[in-house]
Formats: structure tokens, sequence, C-alpha cells
């Protein structure tokens, strides 16, 4: 499936399918590929304004880090359909295939990694979303929080994708580790999303 090649009705098309893909990691590395994009709008709102004029060089570097990312968010979105049928194809393997189980847990493993990624990618959004709301055209600051809201959704499903995958690992050094890690990430993505969110008051805006 080439996600990237879809418009946005024959992918809503294909997820209300009685179908397990797309399902929510995918819809997630969208969501944040949309996030991105929301903070390359701003910034490319605030490139060559007089008034924002010395903060050109920053806006120049969200555009390149949000162009990146937004690749990889895409790219994503396919990896994980491919990963969870692969983990689908692994399950499907006769009983007396002896490597079945081993089988299986490389490909849960792999399927641990398009997620895992996503969420990387939605902290680094979240990041620029800072960016943009403390030094962008503030006729868009709502669309920079609004690039936020959706990295941090994108940041949850990446997190839940990782977890229910985990539970059927069994090599438990291996789920330390992945989960240290996620941690480590959540962690860093709270901080920014925190930070935001003390922006969006100072701008006026009500928390639901």
């Amino acid at each position: 499936m080439d996600v990237k090649s879809m418009s946005v009705e024959e992918l809503c098309d294909k997820i209300r399918e009685k179908t397990p893909t797309p399902g929510g990691g995918a819809v997630g590395a969208v969501t944040a590929a949309m996030g991105a994009s929301l903070n390359c709008m701003v910034a490319n709102l605030t490139i060559g304004k007089k008034k924002y004029e010395e903060f050109d060089g920053l806006m120049q570097e969200v555009l390149e880090q949000m162009d990146m990312i937004t690749q990889k968010a895409l790219k994503l979105a396919d990896a994980d359909i491919e990963a969870f049928n692969r983990v689908m194809d692994a399950y499907k393997l006769p009983k007396e295939d002896l490597q079945k189980q081993e089988k299986i847990q490389e490909a849960l493993k792999k399927a641990i990694e398009t997620p895992f990624e996503l969420v990387a990618c939605a902290r680094d959004i979240m990041k620029f979303s800072e960016v943009v709301a403390k030094w962008g055209n503030k006729n868009a600051v709502s669309d920079a929080f609004s690039a936020a809201e959706l990295a941090r959704a994108a940041c949850k499903i990446g997190e839940y994708n990782v977890v229910i995958n985990l539970k059927s690992i069994t090599d438990d050094e291996y789920k330390t580790k992945i989960l240290d890690c996620l941690h480590e990430v959540m962690d860093e993505a709270k901080l920014y999303y925190e930070r935001i969110q003390e922006l969006v008051k100072e701008n006026g805006f009500t928390k639901i």
C-alpha cells in the first residue's frame, strides 16, 4: 500500500474497511506528517515578514527539519502496515515449522521499531511547534498549537503500538531496554508539550 499516493478520502475509505490495516499506527504516522506540515506553514508565513526578519534563519531550519519528518512519517505509515502484515504471516505459519516462534518474535520486534520511530518523530514535531509558537507569525500561533496537538496524538498512538506488541515479546531483556528508551523519549515529548501549554495560556487560549 502506498499511503503517500492516496487521497484523504481514499485513505479514510481504506481505514474503515473490515481489515486490520491500515490501523492506528499508520493513522498516527499520517497525523504526525500533518503536524509537521502545519509547523512548515507557520514557518512559511513568518519568513520574509519584516516584523520577524531576525527569525528567518530559525524558520528556515524549521522548514528543513519538518520536511524531513513529513517524508519520514509518511514512509512510516507504509512501514507500519508492512510490519503488521509480517506479524500476521508469521502467526499463520504451520505448527510444523520449527522456527515459527522465532519468526513470530522477529516479526514482532520489527513491528515495534516503526511505532517507536513515530514517537521520536512526534517528539521532534513538538519541539519545533514550540519554536514556531514562540517566534513565528503570531497570526498563525493557533496552527503551531494545532501541530503540537497532532504530534501529541501521534506520540500516544506510537506508544500504544509499542506496548501492545511488547506484550507478546518473550525476551525480557529486550522488553526492558525498549521500555526504558520509550519512557525517555516520551518524557522529552511531555516536557515540550507542557511548555507549549504554557504558551497556550500566555496567548489567551482557553484550555479545555
